[in-house]
């Protein structure tokens, strides 16, 4: 080969040398712009940045507490004197054990630095053994444990406050495998949502503008039930949803009398779902029995879904136009959901866990359904 030849020879394997590396750079860019495309998202980034606020709120209540804490033993050798006399401060339920997410979203870290969780230990009550829990058809006949009757109102010194406590929740909202609630897997998303749907056809159909709405919405379809309990169950899980995470007296507002903590949520761990339920005493026993029943969970609620009923007349319309010819809830089916005696269960459930509903009024929950064709053809 002459030297001209040899040189355009040398030349091409270094422009391919030269595209070989080129090609190789390029794929791993574009690998490395895909993993960052998704796994850093804005979404993922003001989650992460939600969640280190949470913390610093949680580093500085702790520092408080300490501080707290030290005044208390150095006040151990001080004279009657040097004491001071009001050592009580009001409990705020954000400190020890919680991480604030948005708004109020709180995961329990250690029950034991909590006081609400602490005081629960010298509290007595007539709580049935969970481990004596049975459950199946056979359980009509078995006696039924007498459970002590709950106050409405947990128990606060200060009524202005009581908007700040907030059940005791095991959901780890950063790890969404432990989530109770489908649509709490983004609560920064909740927490941008209105205290109210727009309309309550956001609930029954579903929407692409309210997240929370249409997230209830597609966890209602997992389900048979009617559109009357979809709404009113809807309207319900939604207004609880906003308090939890952006509690504040006008959340708190929202919600029915009867929807509201009592103090066994405010002491017992256990996951959100169960404050959804209608009934404060069948939430109560929900949550004293959650640990045999979290294995059949599924079999619980799909059943509870078929049998919790709205006292409504069958076939009457739950909507109506307003002056602005917007469909809006019926007034009078707004106050019939909005109140505990609007709510009713079938006998199928009663028979099937009968322990559930001790310490129940079954005489005030109990709800027959007629067969509406069979009523009109008899008449």
């Amino acid at each position: 080969m002459s030297s001209v030849e040899k040189k355009r020879l040398r030349d091409r394997r270094a422009q391919q040398n030269l595209r070989s590396k080129r090609s190789q750079q390029m794929a791993v860019l574009e690998k490395e712009v895909a993993h960052c495309r998704e796994h850093h998202d804005d979404h993922g980034i003001q989650r992460l940045l939600q969640v280190i606020t949470g913390l610093r709120e949680q580093n500085k209540a702790l520092r408080s507490h300490q501080e707290r804490l030290k005044c208390l033993v150095n006040s151990w050798d001080a004279s009657p004197v040097e004491v001071p006399t009001n050592t009580q401060e009001p409990r705020d339920q954000s400190l020890p054990g919680s991480i604030a997410i948005p708004g109020g979203l709180m995961n329990n870290i250690d029950s034991s630095s909590n006081p609400i969780q602490s005081s629960r230990n010298n509290t007595p009550r007539d709580d049935p053994n969970p481990s004596s829990l049975r459950l199946g058809g056979e359980l009509s006949h078995q006696q039924v444990p007498h459970t002590q009757t709950l106050s409405r109102e947990p128990p606060t010194t200060d009524t202005s406050l009581i908007w700040k406590q907030l059940p005791l929740h095991a959901d780890n909202f950063l790890d969404p495998r432990t989530i109770s609630c489908p649509w709490l897997e983004y609560p920064e998303r909740i927490a941008l949502c209105p205290n109210s749907p727009s309309s309550p056809l956001d609930l029954l159909y579903g929407t692409n503008t309210n997240y929370l709405a249409d997230m209830i919405y597609k966890a209602t379809q997992r389900r048979p039930i009617r559109d009357p309990e979809r709404l009113a169950m809807g309207w319900l899980c939604y207004h609880l949803t906003r308090w939890v995470v952006s509690p504040s007296p006008a959340t708190y507002a929202n919600l029915p009398l009867f929807l509201r903590p009592v103090p066994d949520q405010l002491q017992i761990t256990h996951p959100m779902v169960l404050d959804n339920i209608p009934w404060p005493q069948l939430r109560v026993n929900l949550i004293r029995h959650w640990d045999v029943l979290r294995d059949i969970r599924d079999d619980v609620f799909g059943l509870f879904s078929c049998c919790v009923k709205i006292r409504w007349p069958w076939g009457e319309g739950i909507l109506e136009r307003n002056s602005d010819n917007e469909l809006c809830i019926k007034e009078k089916f707004f106050e019939t959901f909005m109140s505990e005696a609007g709510w009713g269960l079938t006998p199928e459930f009663m028979q099937r866990y009968p322990q559930l509903l001790a310490g129940v009024d079954l005489g005030a929950i109990a709800y027959e359904l007629v067969d509406k064709e069979f009523y009109q053809g008899e008449k």
